[in-house]
């Protein structure tokens, strides 16, 4: 679960989560600490790169030794999570990030859809691309799930677990799969979100391109290097699935993205 990120799509998220409205009265932290204290111990055993999130504070809670031991991440940064608010924004690979929020917020807005009895019921599944301390991406699955409730039901804390996936060929695209853990039904909101596949640096680039700009242009407008426009607009070509610049503009105004 990414926690900050400043954008429009962190803006929506927040104002998503805030439905939650959970209040100081409504959260007891003896009755947490302790249970996180099991969850460390479990980590430890396990070896499993664990982490939790606390909805209320709007933070991360913990994170496991298991990134030290698989990331090679310091222990010591692991042991001040509580007061970073860009854990995963370090590791997850830049064209990744985008996408796991919007996944996000369209999971929120999914959630909120339910009726309050049933918005604890699911867990997501991702798959994507995190750096290790080397500076090498790795494909990794993170499942995340609510553990913990407030007084009155409302998903307090987080849960989630990361492993190496096996099969390290490129990602093409951030996947994502929800289930109902009651009933076994897999709901994946993947395929919504590939009508949109692109970041918002790359829908800026190519508003750009479609404005008649070029590569050297947008990279004064945006202030940043001729070589990374140049990758930027490769990348896009590679989601949207076309051969040139004209194509991709036909294809992301079909989608209604541009």
């Amino acid at each position: 679960m990414i926690i900050k990120k400043m954008n429009s799509n962190n803006d929506i998220r927040q104002s998503l989560w805030a439905k939650q409205q959970i209040r100081n009265n409504d959260v007891d932290y003896g009755l947490w600490n302790q249970k996180k204290e099991l969850i460390k111990q479990m980590a430890e055993m396990s070896r499993s790169c664990l982490f939790t999130v606390d909805v209320f504070k709007n933070s991360y809670d913990f994170a496991s030794s298991g990134f030290a031991n698989l990331f090679g991440y310091k222990q010591k940064w692991l042991d001040s999570i509580e007061q970073s608010d860009d854990f995963f924004e370090n590791m997850t690979h830049p064209e990744d990030l985008d996408t796991l929020i919007k996944m996000q917020i369209e999971h929120s807005k999914f959630i909120y859809s339910l009726n309050p009895e049933n918005r604890n019921d699911y867990s997501n599944t991702y798959k994507f691309r995190m750096r290790n301390s080397q500076n090498k991406y790795l494909n990794v699955m993170s499942r995340q799930r609510v553990i913990q409730q407030d007084a009155n039901g409302k998903a307090w804390i987080i849960l989630g677990e990361v492993n190496i996936l096996p099969d390290q060929k490129p990602l093409e695209d951030v996947q994502r799969m929800t289930i109902n853990l009651k009933t076994g039904q897999i709901i994946n909101q993947t395929n919504q979100l590939n009508k949109n596949p692109l970041s918002n640096r790359e829908i800026e680039i190519l508003k750009q391109v479609h404005s008649g700009c070029l590569s050297k242009e947008i990279a004064e407008k945006l202030c940043i290097s001729l070589n990374t426009v140049n990758n930027h607009r490769k990348n896009i070509l590679k989601k949207l699935q076309v051969e040139n610049s004209i194509e991709a503009i036909n294809e992301a105004t079909k989608r209604g993205i541009v």
